[in-house]
């Protein structure tokens, strides 16, 4: 599997956060609105429930951005610095590649997060029966995020078989048309790809101790997957898309377990990906997997996380 840096321009604000199992989903979605259901049976999610993905993607990042690994809290700093490492979010690529290489951190390679704006929009109350405004009107807030104008572009690094490569390219682009997460009727979530995908070989070049491995993505982890290792893991309450056509299009997917970007594990081998598919059973409640079944279609979630070498203390 080749390893690319797909680098996409903001077009707009967005509100929903660019994980990598929700961009993955998008592109699913995308691929199936195509029409092209073996591509998508065939190629994508029967691989990926077997654990032999096509495609993993990481999160986005700002710029050349990379998330500071959860090890460089094991790492012993003078008390003044602790609250700046706390609020540590990102590192620059050369910071990246040097603690790569040593193993160590420097206070001032660590970054805040100032890449990302957010602002709350007031909009205007809908009654569910007539979808106008009510008579009293009423307002509630709506949260927004920019990139800083110190950032001019996000990165989404993918590792992609060969062969999958060029579909993988042109549905980013396809999904380009349409836009990212929630609201993208209202102008929200769009982008596009600024110039064709990059080899960044470079990120698999294992440092001088390959013992570990570090997470790019928001994942949930395999049963075989290491365990010995540090994280932040939280909670994701997912909603199914409603191409469904289900009645009640606010479905939810039971809670999924997630791991953040940044967690580190010990490997005696270096893995490409961790993580997993997770099934419609495991996802869905038993009715609304019973319903889907019955058309003959399925619901994957896909959780897998991108891995790149990262020496562990």
């Amino acid at each position: 599997m080749k390893l690319l840096q797909f680098k996409l321009r903001l077009l707009s604000a967005w509100r929903t956060a660019w994980q990598a199992d929700t961009l993955t989903g998008l592109l699913c979605w995308t691929v199936a609105r195509l029409g092209e259901h073996d591509l998508l049976e065939d190629g994508i999610t029967a691989p990926a429930l077997r654990g032999k993905p096509p495609f993993v993607l990481s999160d986005a990042f700002p710029g050349d951005l990379f998330p500071v690994p959860i090890i460089a809290h094991l790492q012993s700093w003078p008390d003044e610095q602790r609250k700046l490492v706390k609020r540590a979010r990102w590192l620059t690529k050369e910071s990246f590649i040097r603690a790569r290489s040593h193993g160590s951190f420097r206070v001032e390679d660590l970054l805040p997060d100032r890449a990302f704006v957010g602002q709350d929009r007031l909009r205007n109350t809908l009654d569910r029966a007539t979808q106008g405004t009510p008579e009293r009107g009423g307002l509630w807030p709506s949260s927004e995020t920019w990139l800083s104008r110190e950032q001019p572009y996000l990165s989404v690094y993918a590792r992609v078989t060969d062969e999958f490569a060029p579909t993988l390219v042109r549905l980013v682009r396809e999904l380009t048309a349409t836009g990212f997460g929630a609201d993208t009727s209202a102008g929200l979530g769009q982008f596009e790809l600024l110039r064709e995908p990059e080899a960044v070989a470079w990120l698999d070049e294992p440092p001088t101790t390959t013992n570990g491995c570090m997470m790019l993505s928001t994942f949930q982890p395999a049963v075989n997957d290491p365990t010995d290792g540090l994280w932040e893991s939280f909670v994701k309450y997912g909603k199914l898309g409603p191409d469904f056509g289900l009645k009640n299009e606010q479905i939810y997917k039971r809670p999924l377990l997630m791991l953040r970007p940044g967690a580190c594990f010990a490997t005696s081998s270096l893995p490409p990906f961790l993580g997993r598919a997770i099934p419609m059973d495991e996802l869905l409640p038993e009715g609304v997997a019973l319903i889907i079944r019955a058309q003959k279609r399925q619901a994957v979630h896909f959780a897998f996380g991108l891995a790149v070498p990262f020496p562990l203390p």
